[in-house]
């Protein structure tokens, strides 16, 4: 899930898991019995201590990098005023609000595409 505000977005590095020292956003896998929403509103506060309001579709993918292949989905989250911090230091540092016109490198997969989709509406990438 990403978060826009006034042209930026909020990114934090990868640590400890695939696609590490990647620039990213809240993510994680479903828990049995959680909808998409659900599992991303979860994984914001888990991950970086929002709660998030509106959730607006972004797209979907399909990854294989890292070594790994799976499909990702991606959401666009308002969480208003507030402000991320990282909550899983095993997980992500180096954080902070990036213009969407000058984007920190290399970003995860997931995050450029949903970035691109969010740019262009674009709502499929094939992956390869």
């Amino acid at each position: 899930m990403i978060f826009v505000r006034d042209g930026k977005v909020f990114l934090a590095k990868r640590h400890g898991a695939h696609g590490e020292h990647t620039w990213a956003s809240a993510g994680g896998h479903l828990e049995n019995g959680e909808t998409l929403e659900e599992c991303g509103r979860r994984e914001a506060m888990e991950e970086l201590g929002v709660t998030v309001g509106d959730m607006r579709f972004l797209c979907f993918s399909n990854i294989i990098a890292y070594g790994k292949h799976y499909v990702d989905v991606e959401f666009i989250g308002d969480i208003g005023d507030q402000e991320p911090r990282l909550m899983e230091p095993d997980a992500f540092y180096e954080s902070g609000w990036h213009p969407l016109d000058d984007l920190p490198e290399p970003l995860f997969h997931a995050v450029r595409y949903a970035l691109e989709s969010y740019e262009t509406g674009e709502h499929y990438f094939p992956g390869g």
